[in-house]
């Protein structure tokens, strides 16, 4: 379908030199105002169809108007011309007309070829009409037109190119009434408040929501409103309020409402907060009161440990302590204890100092006076020894060979008695280099008696010496005679072994005997160093062959039970009575060394070396054998620690432990007394009046 153009006034056409023919088409409606009208030429010879559309209610027209078209027809169209009028209810869509015609009204007419030309243009009246009772534009359904609702009135509003409102109406007939405004959705209120859309007065579409109501506000929902706080216009969701929120009947009693935990009611927990509302912390649990930690029993306050649980918090730093095994006040790390008090209670085996390269030796430790040992006594072994000489054990004889020393005791700085048979005792003061003998048998009558045992006084020098058949001897520096001599009450006990200590100005010595006959019996005594008779407890079937202890409360007899075996008793530290210990199965024991309260060992018969760690007696292996193995007899024993042990034996040996293992020190004629103040210190007497001491000779 061709367009033709809209022609200008016919009679400007007339005017034009060659006028071309046409058709003055006018086109009337009345109550229906189309939106668009086509007006169709066709050549009825030829069947040629020319069109053109004239948009019409976008004019904005009056109703019972009318449109002119001209029609300038084709040359080649013959005279018979058939025109038709098409009315539309929509206006045009990009120029054209659309939609379905609601009117239709065609009218044949002739035009003479030249009619324009001679001023007769060719005229033609059709009619655009259709009910529109409503006077929208539209025409009714029913009449073939696309309005729903004709009727005069509200039908003006409805129609096809309505806009469709909320009104429960098909407002642009399509069918559906309200479509496309979003009814029963989500929304939100002018009131905040939520709500869904709905349709409001003159077809708007509102949110329908529930006014706000006053609640509580409960940020953390649990169920305790925050103390103090105005309530707050609060919107429902589906009639109920939203879960931070409560009734103006709730509690408002939450001091944190942005926990959960915290409200009145719950159970109060240590953490520094006031779970309860209560107006205070932690009041179940005594926060900041004084206490004792149960772990370094250091005085601290209470703190919280866990939500349930409090701890002693110490408030000061816990110092750590060392084990000090050889009690010089240095400990090594392993082991290490923090405490307040010592560990122990009173106990001197910890120390606050570590560092001890050697916890065996009291003579070893940071900072110790380097000693003529052959060890690092200072825990450096950059520090050369003090030596002047390389350490040896020399040996004298005092004052011949035909004296058998049987003990030694040092006194004071560098004095030392020894004793022997035939009554034999010499003396080396402080600052000699020689002991010079006693003359003088200790006996009332003519036989020479033996002298078994000594123990000086540290101070004064005075010798308390044990003879044989019950008799013990006093004896000064400066003697010359073996006298003052006092009785025991058994008169058969021989004194093997005596240990004495300064007591309220005067001494308190202890002595151990064997009392020979059949069987053999053994027997205690304790003595005031003075000349009255001293009584002696006699304990039977166990002979003692020494007596050792660091102090009164600690002491040691040893010597065998009635089968030839090891036994020791002891005395203290909790009591004065002497009991029996449970020792290993071993020979008979013949020397006892007390190192400390926690230390002690024993030596005897058979190669026997029984150590006493406080609590029990073990045997100690891996020592020296000798080649071939002999049956030694192990005479006396010295230790200044676990890692510092002198052994002498019958057979003339000494042997040294220092820690790494054992030694042969040195090996002469038979040994039977040892006696030492420190490494560098240590005398050794024997058979053939040999003295030995170590380092060097003169002390």
């Amino acid at each position: 379908m061709k367009r033709l153009l809209l022609l200008l006034p016919l009679w400007a056409l007339a005017g034009c030199k060659d006028p071309q023919d046409g058709v003055k088409v006018t086109v009337t409606y009345a109550q229906f105002v189309p939106g668009c009208v086509r007006v169709t030429a066709v050549d009825d010879a030829s069947g040629d169809t020319l069109a053109t559309d004239v948009a019409v209610r976008e004019k904005k027209p009056g109703p019972n108007g009318q449109i002119v078209v001209g029609l300038l027809l084709p040359e080649k169209w013959g005279p018979d011309i058939t025109v038709v009028a098409d009315g539309y209810e929509a206006v045009p869509k990009d120029g054209a007309c659309s939609g379905k015609a609601v009117t239709n009204q065609k009218q044949g007419i002739k035009v003479p070829k030249g009619s324009t030309k001679d001023g007769k243009t060719a005229e033609l009246t059709l009619k655009a009409e259709a009910a529109d009772l409503d006077g929208d534009g539209y025409v009714s359904d029913k009449l073939g037109g696309s309005d729903c609702d004709d009727n005069a009135g509200v039908g003006a509003s409805i129609n096809p190119g309505a806009t469709e409102l909320c009104n429960d109406r098909d407002d642009n007939c399509d069918g559906q009434r309200d479509e496309g405004l979003g009814l029963g959705e989500a929304c939100t209120g002018t009131n905040a408040c939520a709500g869904t859309k709905a349709c409001g007065v003159n077809g708007t579409v509102i949110c329908n929501s529930p006014d706000p109501e006053p609640a509580l506000v409960d940020k953390d929902e649990d169920k305790y409103a925050a103390l103090g706080q105005a309530p707050v216009p609060t919107c429902k969701v589906d009639g109920k309020l939203p879960s931070n929120r409560l009734p103006l009947s709730a509690p408002a009693t939450d001091c944190d409402d942005n926990n959960a935990n915290v409200h009145p009611g719950v159970t109060d927990l240590c953490n520094g907060a006031d779970d309860n509302c209560s107006g205070s912390a932690d009041e179940d649990f005594h926060i900041g009161d004084a206490c004792a930690d149960s772990a370094s029993l250091c005085a601290g306050t209470t703190q919280c440990a866990t939500p349930t649980t409090t701890r002693c918090q110490v408030t000061a730093p816990i110092p750590t302590w060392y084990p000090d095994n050889d009690l010089d006040t240095y400990g090594t790390a392993t082991g290490a204890v923090s405490s307040c008090p010592k560990p122990n209670a009173g106990a001197a085996d910890f120390a606050d100092k570590a560092g001890d390269c050697d916890d065996g030796n009291p003579f070893i430790h940071p900072n110790a006076t380097e000693l003529c040992d052959e060890q690092d006594n200072d825990c450096n072994p950059a520090t050369v020894e003090s030596c002047a000489t390389t350490p040896t054990w020399a040996v004298q004889t005092v004052p011949d060979d035909t004296a058998n020393w049987l003990d030694v005791s040092q006194y004071n700085d560098g004095g030392v008695w020894i004793v022997g048979n035939n009554s034999a005792r010499a003396v080396k003061k402080p600052g000699a280099t020689s002991f010079t003998s006693i003359p003088g048998n200790c006996t009332t009558g003519s036989s020479v008696k033996d002298l078994y045992s000594v123990w000086a006084n540290p101070l004064t020098g005075t010798a308390y010496i044990g003879r044989n058949e019950g008799v013990v001897i006093i004896q000064k520096p400066s003697d010359t005679t073996c006298t003052p001599r006092v009785d025991l009450s058994n008169g058969n006990a021989n004194v093997n072994g005596l240990i004495g200590f300064e007591k309220d100005g005067g001494v308190q010595i202890f002595g151990a005997a064997s009392m020979p006959g059949n069987p053999t019996h053994g027997g205690r005594f304790e003595w005031d160093g003075g000349t009255d008779n001293v009584s002696v407890a006699q304990v039977n079937n166990t002979p003692f062959t020494n007596v050792h202890g660091q102090s009164p409360n600690l002491l040691f007899t040893v010597g065998q039970n009635a089968s030839g075996r090891a036994a020791i008793f002891r005395r203290g530290p909790s009591s004065t009575t002497w009991s029996s210990e449970t020792v290993p199965d071993a020979p008979a024991l013949n020397d006892i060394h007390v190192v400390n309260e926690k230390l002690a060992f024993a030596v005897g018969d058979d190669r026997t070396l029984l150590k006493w760690d406080g609590n029990s007696w073990t045997k100690v292996e891996g020592l020296p054998v000798t080649d071939p193995p002999t049956a030694e007899k192990y005479t006396g024993v010295l230790a200044f620690g676990a890692n510092s042990i002198y052994v002498i034996t019958e057979s003339g040996s000494i042997y040294r432990y220092n820690g790494t293992g054992w030694a042969q020190a040195a090996k002469l004629s038979s040994l039977y007394g040892i006696d030492g103040t420190s490494p560098e210190d240590i005398w050794v007497v024997g058979g053939f009046g040999k003295v030995l001491h170590y380092p060097a000779w003169p002390q």
